[in-house]
């Protein structure tokens, strides 16, 4: 199984996007604690470092409940596979191309921080929630550079 990655670089960060790929075998495709992930990634091998940011991997996945004292949290832990577990086809990840999208980030930026300026200033409930759902649709289209998922050819 071969994937290929997209490196955005924005706003002193960057995040993947990948192109479409095939899985391997249906089992791998369908499994639960299977996932393509960049977080919470436990390297125990230190081999999937990127400048101290990892490239999304395929990983096991095992999420437990912690408890200490009075706290209560959920605690993922992904461990990354380089062959796929039911069907032992290598699993290939690699950065194909790296793309700056560092005006489109920052020119969505300034139009969301225009038009929350705009909705603090209105008197009118009417144009407040107009406002508000146009600074939604902004910030899912912002908090969208940061998720992995496919490659669409835009930005």
């Amino acid at each position: 199984m071969k994937i290929d990655l997209i490196k955005l670089k924005f706003n002193d960060t960057y995040s993947y996007k990948y192109k479409p790929f095939t899985y391997c075998c249906d089992k791998v495709q369908n499994d639960k604690a299977i996932v393509f992930t960049g977080e919470d990634i436990n390297d125990i091998g230190g081999e999937h470092e990127d400048d101290g940011n990892f490239i999304p991997q395929f990983c096991t996945s095992h999420t437990e409940v912690i408890k200490s004292y009075e706290d209560e949290w959920e605690q993922t832990d992904n461990y990354p596979i380089q062959f796929c577990p039911h069907c032992g086809e290598k699993i290939e990840i690699l950065v194909v191309d790296e793309i700056d999208v560092s005006d489109k980030y920052n020119e969505l930026s300034k139009q969301r921080e225009n038009l929350w300026k705009r909705c603090q200033r209105t008197d009118s409930k009417k144009k407040e929630a107009e406002l508000r759902e146009q600074v939604r649709r902004l910030d899912n289209q912002i908090n969208s550079f940061y998720w992995l998922d496919e490659w669409k050819g835009e930005y």
